[in-house]
C-alpha cells in the first residue's frame, strides 16, 4: 500500500500499474493480486485504513469537548495534525481517491458524511436554527475540502494547522454569525 501511495504521489494514480506497485514493494504481481485482487481494492484498503485512524483521532477530539464550536475546533486540529503526519496518504485520499472507481465514491461519501455530521452539530447552537439552510454543512465541508485540495497541490503547501482558523471561520459563520466566526480567526491552536 505504501508503494501505491508513493507512486501516486510521484505521478497520476491512473498511470500507476500493478506491476510498478509490486516492483516498488519488492514483490511480484502474484503477491499483489493475492493480497488485493485489483488496484482499486488496494486503493480502497489504503484509504479505509487511513480513514479509520483519522476518524478515531478526529471523532475522539470532537467528542472530548462539550460545546460546539469547541468540539469542531478540536476535531479540526486533530485532522490537521493527522494531515501533517501523513502527507502522502492525505494527498492520496484527497486527490487520487476521486479516480479510484465506484467503490471509492461510496467510501468518499462515508468520509464526507462523518465530517458533515460534525459541522451540522452547530445547528443546535444557532440563534435561529430553522433559518440556517439545510445545505449549509454540505457547503461548508465542500469549501473546506476545496481549500485542502488546492493546498495539497501547491509546490509549497500551507501548513494544515495554520489553515484551521480560516476553516473554522467558514464553519462557524452560518451557524453562530460573523462575530463568533471572526473570533475563530484569533483563537490559537491548542497546546497538545
Amino acid at each position: 500500500m505504501q508503494a501505491m501511495v508513493d507512486l501516486a504521489f510521484e505521478r497520476d494514480y491512473e498511470e500507476v500499474t500493478i506491476e510498478e506497485i509490486a516492483a516498488r514493494a519488492g514483490g511480484t504481481v502474484e503477491d499483489f493480486e493475492a493480497a488485493f485482487g485489483s488496484k482499486e481494492d488496494c486503493a480502497l484498503t489504503l484509504v479505509e485504513e487511513g480513514w479509520v485512524e483519522n476518524m478515531r483521532l478526529v471523532r475522539g477530539a470532537f467528542d472530548a469537548e462539550e460545546r460546539w464550536p469547541d468540539s469542531l475546533r478540536a476535531a479540526a486540529y486533530a485532522h490537521a495534525r493527522w494531515l501533517v503526519e501523513n502527507p502522502r496518504l492525505a494527498h492520496f485520499g484527497i486527490n487520487e481517491l476521486l479516480r479510484a472507481g465506484e467503490k471509492a465514491n461510496v467510501l468518499r461519501e462515508q468520509i464526507i458524511n462523518s465530517y458533515l455530521e460534525m459541522v451540522e452539530a452547530g445547528r443546535e447552537f444557532a440563534e435561529a436554527p430553522d433559518s440556517v439552510p439545510a445545505s449549509t454543512a454540505e457547503s461548508v465541508v465542500g469549501a473546506i475540502a476545496g481549500l485542502m485540495a488546492r493546498n495539497s497541490e501547491r509546490s509549497e503547501p500551507r501548513d494544515p494547522v495554520a489553515a484551521v482558523p480560516e476553516m473554522m471561520y467558514l464553519a462557524v459563520r452560518p451557524y453562530l454569525g460573523e462575530e463568533a466566526a471572526r473570533r475563530e480567526l484569533t483563537i490559537p491552536p491548542p497546546n497538545d
